[in-house]
């Protein structure tokens, strides 16, 4: 519809921002799921400069970068060759302090370069928490309702990925897209693009390809958290296809991942007849966000194996969530697969 623009909002002009934007944040994240956030906080050359390091890592050859794959705790390199998409990237999750300190890590990620990146999600963090702030006030809840369980020293923390998709020399013959439709699983997804490419699902159920603003951050809301806000706020379908990234071109971007802690509780809210949003009196749909996390997980792989992305084999592993899927389908939340 000609009617729909996409939600920028611009944060440069009030100290006190999360009180003068906090309802245009609320509105654009309960009809869209997504908006642009410039005037930020986070300092463009802060932002540069993380660019410039994810660049000089992805010009390494492939074979070093693989010498640390991702593991556990979302920490190393990752190469997606497959149906879900076509990238490279290189991931920085755990908790406070995992990235100085830590393991599986390529050593061209020197001491320098470590600190600069756990500084980086820590600013990315606190931005975070000001939106969840913004989103409790806004239901009538305790401030730190939402941002209590999401503490970066408790695992299995918020994830970075600085993200790669490079030329290629023809179009894939499989039915590979650049990134597959899907939504995040998460409390909030951060990305920060520096070339275009990215289409989300308008209200009108429509293809848009959002806009691109220079030092912007394209910020959207994720599952978990359209599930705890009783749907309140959107969780939108996002896709990167050839059409608006075609094999030519390449895309750098890094997103940021913002999780709930493993053993935080996902209280769902319920909507009162005058409009306000209250704890849920149904026990039985509280889940920690752990267990929402291994429901989502075995949904994913479940469809993926429907789909023969994967064998049966691999989703065996997973039934012990079962249960707890159908709880989180019950809901109405998830869409399938995920990252």
């Amino acid at each position: 519809m000609a009617d729909e623009v996409f939600p920028i909002i611009d944060l440069s002009q009030d100290d006190n921002w999360p009180d003068s934007k906090g309802p245009e944040i609320v509105e654009a994240c309960k009809k869209w799921g997504f908006m642009i956030l410039t005037g930020h906080g986070i300092p463009k050359d802060t932002i540069d400069s993380m660019f410039e390091m994810h660049q000089g890592f992805c010009m390494l050859p492939e074979k070093k970068k693989l010498r640390c794959v991702i593991d556990e705790r979302q920490i190393g390199y990752d190469l997606k060759r497959s149906k879900i998409g076509m990238n490279e990237c290189m991931v920085f999750g755990g908790v406070k302090g995992d990235i100085v300190q830590g393991d599986n890590i390529h050593p061209w990620w020197d001491a320098e370069k470590r600190a600069k990146v756990e500084e980086f999600k820590e600013m990315a963090h606190n931005l975070g928490l000001e939106l969840l702030k913004v989103f409790a006030t806004s239901f009538g809840l305790d401030p730190e309702y939402f941002t209590s369980a999401h503490n970066m020293n408790q695992g299995p923390g918020s994830v970075l990925r600085m993200l790669h998709y490079p030329k290629l020399g023809e179009k894939p013959k499989e039915d590979f897209p650049r990134l597959y439709s899907h939504t995040d699983w998460g409390s909030l997804t951060f990305v920060w693009p520096r070339s275009g490419g990215l289409e989300v699902e308008t209200p009108s159920k429509r293809w848009l390809e959002v806009p691109l603003i220079p030092d912007s951050i394209v910020v959207n809301v994720g599952d978990a958290m359209s599930l705890w806000s009783g749907q309140a706020l959107k969780s939108t379908l996002h896709k990167i296809s050839f059409d608006n990234l075609p094999i030519g071109q390449t895309r750098w971007s890094m997103a940021y991942f913002v999780n709930a802690n493993t053993h935080a509780k996902l209280e769902i809210l319920k909507r009162e007849e005058d409009g306000r949003l209250t704890l849920s009196s149904d026990q039985d749909t509280v889940l920690t966000a752990g267990e929402y996390h291994q429901a989502r997980l075995y949904m994913s792989q479940k469809e993926d194996a429907k789909n023969n992305w994967i064998g049966q084999s691999d989703l065996s592993m997973l039934n012990t969530a079962h249960k707890l899927a159908s709880v989180v389908e019950k809901l109405g939340v998830a869409n399938g697969s995920g990252l």
